[in-house]
């Protein structure tokens, strides 16, 4: 099928008349977020088992249009690894399309390779090596190329069989109740797309090397980096790099000393400077109760112990599966298991079920 571009509003109305008929769409996104806080739209392909659109959302405003497919609950929409999408989606329509199918999830609840990219499973499944020319373009460019629409058309062209093959093969196996489990999480859990103001301080490499109290700084930095990060969309470290930000954590100068401590303070305004100097402050003026604490103590032997018992139990249960073991949990959610936690996705829904009941009964 040759891909269509659809630029204006009416063409899009007349495909979508056509396409609210459909059981199943295949979706996919371009987008660009190199240089950006939030991920900027592109280009939208829809895939049925007839046509392939891919609409210019820089040409015009298609919200009214594309809600009608991907918020229609008879429609399932299949994606390949549909977090990226569903987080540009999210900024798009404020919501989250469902139902949906990742065929990445299923192939992994199949034995494929964990995690395994849409290219690699096409040619692994259909012999078929897709052009990868276009990965790097940029996507907000105009106007698009015809080999751009081609390739952004071979994003979607095989999601449907492949939608086909697995979702058979997971009846068969009586897996595809652990799909739908982890596909509507995905559709409603919107919490990842929102800010975390109170963590964002875990996203600056190499904070373990401060001190409880420098941490607390370290918090209240990042928590103003994030916020002018977001008003001017601009990455984190685009508006100050993890160095810098350590730097300032473990050093705690005032407004007068900051423009003398690194040459990047230069590019921020008097008003961003006076807001920096506060949330320093106020890292530093933090009560004790209120810094952020690190686990800074080794694990003891008997915990050294007991988590590879369960990595084994969990790795021999992946083994009689047929899965990777990571499908079923991986070695932090086992590590959170034996301090204590008893939330998460390990003690829900089939994976419990499959592992976490024994997992639990093993550290209680």
């Amino acid at each position: 099928m040759i891909p269509i571009l659809i630029e204006d509003k009416q063409t899009l109305n007349n495909f979508c008349d056509k396409l609210i008929h459909e059981s199943l769409l295949a979706i996919d996104t371009e987008f660009f977020r190199e240089t950006t806080y939030f991920p900027h739209l592109g280009l939208i392909q829809i895939a049925s088992s007839d046509h392939i659109i891919c609409v210019d959302p820089l040409a015009f405003d298609a919200r009214d249009e594309l809600r009608r497919l991907f918020f229609n609950r008879d429609i399932t929409k299949v994606f390949h690894s549909c977090s990226q999408d569903m987080e540009v989606l999210y900024q798009y329509f404020n919501e989250l399309p469902a139902p949906i199918f990742d065929t990445q999830i299923a192939a992994a609840m199949l034995g494929y390779q964990d995690q395994i990219g849409y290219a690699n499973l096409v040619a692994e499944i259909y012999e078929v090596e897709l052009d990868k020319s276009q990965t790097r373009t940029n996507w907000l460019k105009r106007p698009l190329s015809v080999k751009q629409i081609e390739y952004a058309g071979e994003d979607v062209l095989y999601l449907l069989p492949l939608y086909e093959k697995f979702n058979q093969a997971l009846k068969e196996s009586e897996r595809n109740i652990w799909l739908q489990e982890d596909c509507e999480q995905l559709c409603g859990n919107v919490q990842r797309f929102q800010p975390d103001f109170e963590n964002c301080w875990q996203r600056v490499k190499g904070y373990f090397k401060l001190s409880n109290m420098q941490l607390a700084v370290c918090r209240s930095i990042a928590q103003w980096r994030e916020q002018l990060a977001m008003s001017k969309d601009l990455t984190r470290r685009r508006v100050m790099p993890d160095e810098l930000l350590l730097k300032l954590a473990a050093t705690q100068v005032n407004i007068q000393q900051l423009k003398t401590i690194d040459r990047q303070i230069a590019q921020f305004s008097s008003d961003e400077l006076e807001t920096l100097a506060q949330a320093i402050e106020t890292g530093m003026q933090t009560p004790e109760s209120e810094w952020p604490v690190l686990n800074r103590e080794r694990p003891s032997n008997e915990e050294k112990t007991l988590l590879k018992h369960l990595q084994k139990l969990v790795q021999d249960k992946a083994d009689a599966l047929g899965i990777h073991q990571s499908v079923l949990c991986s070695k932090k959610e086992i590590e959170r298991l034996i301090h204590g936690s008893r939330d998460g996705k390990l003690l829900n829904g089939w994976r419990f079920d499959c592992i976490g009941q024994q997992l639990l009964a093993e550290v209680e």
